[in-house]
């Protein structure tokens, strides 16, 4: 972990001695909306709510720039599934959470609108697994648990959103569209989908 947060801010030095111009670094706390899902439709989640709480830096000349970013993420869902070939019956609810470091690597321009700038942005995003936690009634089913239970210590997904700079803060709304199968479950691939929107400040 240590060694790709430090990619990151060698990231940010290079850039800004590519480009020569526009450096930014800042801070950004928001909320998540997490959403789980399956490619057989066997289980179903709420969109519950987390939170995200790190820092962004920017670099770049004229229109295009590039933006890494690195924050602490909890990502909350409520699930309901049947467990695969059972009966409705089997039908379960329980809490997933994970706790993960979170890293995306934006690629976005900028454009004027009136006394603020608006920004579209998207790239990978690498997380990690910290802690993950699952609660499931005492009667699901073995393979419901394994299948919901046993999940890999890191996704990626893709990430694309929009932001406004407004002089010293910033606002980003974004979709991350969950890559792979993120369970050790060798049965129907999960992925987890997830909307942020954030508030964000430029220390520089």
């Amino acid at each position: 972990m240590k060694k790709i947060i430090l990619s990151i801010l060698g990231l940010i030095i290079a850039a800004s001695t590519s480009f020569g111009q526009d450096i930014k670094l800042g801070i950004k706390a928001g909320a998540n909306f997490s959403q789980l899902k399956s490619d057989e439709q066997w289980l179903d989640s709420d969109n519950n709510t987390g939170y995200i709480i790190g820092a962004w830096g920017r670099v770049g000349a004229g229109i295009i720039h590039v933006q890494p970013e690195v924050y602490f993420t909890s990502k909350n869902t409520t699930v309901k599934g049947q467990a695969p070939g059972g009966a409705a019956e089997d039908l379960m609810t329980g809490d997933l959470k994970f706790s993960n470091i979170d890293i995306p690597l934006l690629i976005g321009t900028k454009f004027p609108l009136g006394p603020i700038k608006g920004r579209i942005q998207a790239g990978p995003l690498f997380s990690f697994v910290i802690d993950q936690n699952a609660s499931y009634s005492a009667s699901a089913s073995d393979t419901f648990k394994n299948a919901l239970e046993d999940y890999k210590n890191n996704f990626a997904a893709i990430v694309g959103g929009l932001g406004l700079d407004i002089g010293k803060f910033t606002v980003d709304a974004r979709y991350e569209y969950g890559l792979g199968n993120i369970t050790k479950y060798e049965g129907e691939k999960q992925t987890l989908n997830i909307w942020t929107v954030s508030l964000g400040f430029n220390l520089l």
